[in-house]
């Protein structure tokens, strides 16, 4: 019978899993909006118009990419604070 190890170990062990270089990484804008769970033209639009996401300011993008300039990174970590903030603002309102 085949044993299988235990994920947590498989991650520790990996450095592709490590937290901290994760949040320095840079994603696009499609991954940003799953992680944050809007549509990408929401945030693009509250991006541009200044307004919040759920309550919430977005964060800025690092720069934008793509022949036409139009593709626009994060840093992971940025969009990881926004996504906690997202959830607390839920979760706050949820309690009144």
């Amino acid at each position: 019978m085949k044993q299988w190890r235990d994920p947590i170990s498989i991650t520790q062990t990996n450095r592709f899993f490590d937290m901290p270089e994760f949040r320095e990484s840079r994603i696009g804008i499609r991954n940003a909006s799953l992680m944050l769970g809007v549509t990408i033209t929401e945030l693009r639009e509250a991006i541009l118009s200044g307004s919040t996401i759920q309550g919430v300011m977005p964060p800025k993008p690092l720069f934008n990419a793509g022949q036409r300039k139009s593709e626009m990174m994060f840093k992971a970590g940025d969009i990881m604070d926004c996504a906690e903030n997202i959830q607390a603002f839920k979760t706050k309102g949820e309690a009144e």
